[in-house]
């Protein structure tokens, strides 16, 4: 605490203190009111089962890796006072969330203050700590997102520290070996990160080079443009069921063969060498051959059985949109930079001159990243029986067929991730204020049904805005992107966006978009701190009385939202208002009087069930949180033998969602009602079909 400023230290202490207040309010506000989300306890029962040395399983039975595995580690010691009392590794998590949360703060105030103002700061690490939809998504389900959050911004401060150290002084090996084992940490807090460890990586290795600027954006629009190719030329419904997979595999085709291309036609070159008809030719010359090989090789594999369906005429497609966005972005890079005064040098020559210190750097950065996802996959291949956690491919099974889980992407705006109306609303708490703006738009733009019009009309004019201050302030805004990494960020962030959008996958949620939300809040910071630009232009002595002034709003705007999210966490977390005696969940309480002890009982989803229930064993059946021996029997029709073959004697679940798919009716000959509780069904699973 003696190494924190006066503002950190009163930040730190307000959350930590509102956070000690909800950990110590009564019992059942914990899993009613805070720990609400039943994914959650997927987490709580197998770290309690993996601290009693049962293994990693949620049931006791089937082993799992359904989880994310940094904060599994993080549970386990928590969940071993389950032992002495449930609700105590709760009141412990929601402390250690409160921790996360004062940290990540902390370190985006210095990182705002540092680059930007310490009004801005102010406001931007307030806003973090005490918005309402933040807390509610980030930190109050106990999911994997606190420790994500606090990942991605402990990365982000120091790849701006390392911003400053590059530029005064030789880099050693030691410094790139931290900054991946930080990146290691980015990655299994939440293994969809990888992108933006990935995208960190060429941050720091192409230091000093435009292509750590161009790079990054480049694979985000060559991902996008190959697959919304194929959607354009198939339809999202179609895109969805039979080609996602393809368009996958041509996408880490065209990245290779694309790039590639790019670097050795020049166009990775500093924007100002050449002219701008120049920039034209090499871009566009580098896109069409990459196009016309990634079209030839795959059709090559196509004829060889290696490779998968695939709309060829996409291939066109692809080349229009993706040459186009590029071309752009060189001319922005262009406009962006500063003239050219050094000498010009080749492609081929810059590779000779850099590539020994590139690959001793990759070779540092990539080997400890690459060498932890590596030993991870091989540790789940020997224990679990397959490389990747079993719930992401449940997920994608999900995304080829029309469950009655949430659909994949099946909108446009869904698919680039820029909807507001499901969970692929990527870009909270940004979408919120676009919908509040968009109500006060009706009178200009009218209609009862025209929310989804005047909605992308209030984010466009937001992003003509941004283009406006950003040409105005352009080489403030160069420096400062530059010095906040916002470039790995946010190319991280979109690659993550298409790895759940173009890929089928069903059943996202909204507590994956951490990345984004910082990426947010640090865009906003930066837009404000353009708006204050003038102010540098005042005299010394008005510049001061300014600068204070807004120092003194921020700090009053951090106390109206910190007053406003404890007034929340007051209302939801009441004191001496629940007996203790009151039961956590009535349906836990219906379970043990309908059902023996020792029974074995089947559930879709099932995760606080398991986690409070008494004397029984819950099974996890939609396969999130069971073996991945469960899920090919699942796939197979074969769930019913299986599980009986596990001891399952009773299911309780809704039966017509058991008819549905990704259950197809395989349960309904084996099941013997005898109870009814909210809607779902309490039977027999019986040994053979009826």
């Amino acid at each position: 605490m003696k190494r924190l400023s006066l503002f950190e230290n009163l930040l730190f202490s307000a959350i930590i203190s509102i956070h000690l207040y909800a950990a110590f309010s009564d019992a059942f506000n914990l899993p009613n009111f805070w720990f609400s989300r039943d994914d959650a306890y997927y987490y709580f029962k197998t770290a309690q089962n993996i601290s009693l040395g049962l293994g990693s399983t949620f049931d006791g039975i089937n082993l799992t890796n359904g989880y994310h595995p940094l904060w599994m580690l993080v549970c386990i010691p928590i969940f071993y006072l389950a032992r002495f009392d449930l609700i105590l590794p709760l009141r412990v998590l929601l402390i250690a969330i409160g921790l996360l949360n004062a940290v990540s703060a902390v370190l985006i105030y210095r990182l705002i203050s540092n680059t930007l103002s310490r009004a801005v700061g102010i406001l931007a690490a307030s806003f973090w700590a005490f918005n309402i939809y933040i807390h509610e998504v980030v930190y109050e389900p106990g999911l994997e997102s606190p420790l994500a959050a606090f990942a991605v911004v402990l990365f982000i401060w120091k790849l701006s520290q390392f911003e400053n150290e590059w530029r005064t002084k030789p880099i050693t090996s030691r410094q790139i070996a931290a900054l991946a084992v930080i990146s290691v940490m980015v990655m299994l807090s939440r293994l969809d990160l990888i992108f933006l460890a990935f995208m960190g990586g060429v941050w720091i290795i192409f230091r000093g080079k435009p292509i750590r600027f161009l790079l990054p954006l480049d694979a985000v629009i060559i991902f996008s443009a190959m697959t919304a190719s194929v959607a354009l030329r198939t339809g999202l419904v179609f895109y969805n069921d039979n080609y996602a997979a393809s368009a996958t595999e041509a996408v880490f085709l065209a990245l290779i063969i694309k790039v590639t291309l790019l670097y050795f036609f020049g166009a990775y070159q500093h924007p100002g060498e050449d002219s701008i008809w120049t920039t034209i030719r090499k871009t566009a010359g580098a896109m069409s051959i990459g196009t016309v090989l990634v079209a030839g090789i795959y059709i090559v594999l196509l004829q060889m059985g290696l490779g998968r369906n695939f709309p060829r005429t996409a291939f066109a497609i692809d080349w229009g949109i993706s040459t186009i966005l590029i071309l752009v972005l060189r001319l922005a890079a262009r406009w962006f930079s500063k003239d050219r005064s050094q000498a010009k040098i080749s492609p081929i020559a810059e590779l000779q001159s850099n590539w020994k210190k590139w690959l001793a750097d990759g070779a540092v950065y990539y080997g400890i990243l690459g060498g932890a996802l590596g030993l991870y996959m091989l540790f789940n291949r020997l224990l679990f029986g397959t490389s990747t956690p079993v719930s992401g491919q449940i997920k994608r099974w999900w995304g080829t067929m029309d469950t009655i889980y949430e659909r994949p992407a099946h909108t446009w705006q869904a698919f680039f991730g820029i909807g507001y109306q499901d969970a692929f609303n990527t870009w909270q708490p940004a979408s919120n204020l676009f919908l509040w703006i968009a109500k006060y738009l009706k009178p200009i733009y009218p209609g009862s049904n025209t929310l989804d019009e005047r909605y992308y009309i209030t984010m466009l004019l937001f992003a003509l805005l941004a283009l406006i201050l950003f040409a105005v302030n352009k080489r403030q805004t160069l420096q400062k992107i530059t010095k906040m990494a916002l470039i790995p960020l946010a190319a991280g962030s979109g690659l993550q966006i298409l790895s759940y959008t173009t890929t089928a996958y069903s059943g996202a949620k909204e507590w994956y978009w951490i990345s984004q939300m910082l990426l947010v809040v640090f865009i906003g910071s930066l837009l404000i701190d353009l708006i204050l630009q003038p102010m540098q232009l005042l005299p010394v002595q008005a510049k001061k009385i300014t600068t204070l002034t807004l120092e003194i709003t921020s700090i009053a705007a951090a106390v109206f939202l910190a007053y406003q999210f404890s007034g929340y966490i007051y209302r939801i977390m009441a004191y001496n208002t629940y007996p203790a005696d009151k039961p956590y969940m009535d349906v836990v309480q219906f379970l043990e009087e309908n059902t023996a002890p020792g029974s074995v009982i089947g559930m879709t989803g099932g995760g606080n069930v398991g986690y409070f229930i008494h004397d029984r064993t819950i099974i996890n059946m939609d396969g999130l949180i069971n073996s991945n021996d469960y899920f090919q029997a699942l796939q197979n029709r074969q769930a019913p033998e299986y599980l009986r073959s596990r001891g399952l004697q009773i299911i309780f679940a809704n039966v017509q969602l058991l008819d549905q798919p990704p259950y197809y009716g395989q349960f309904r000959p084996y099941l013997v009602n005898f109870g009814v509780y909210g809607g779902k069904s309490l039977s027999y699973l019986l040994d053979a079909p009826k």
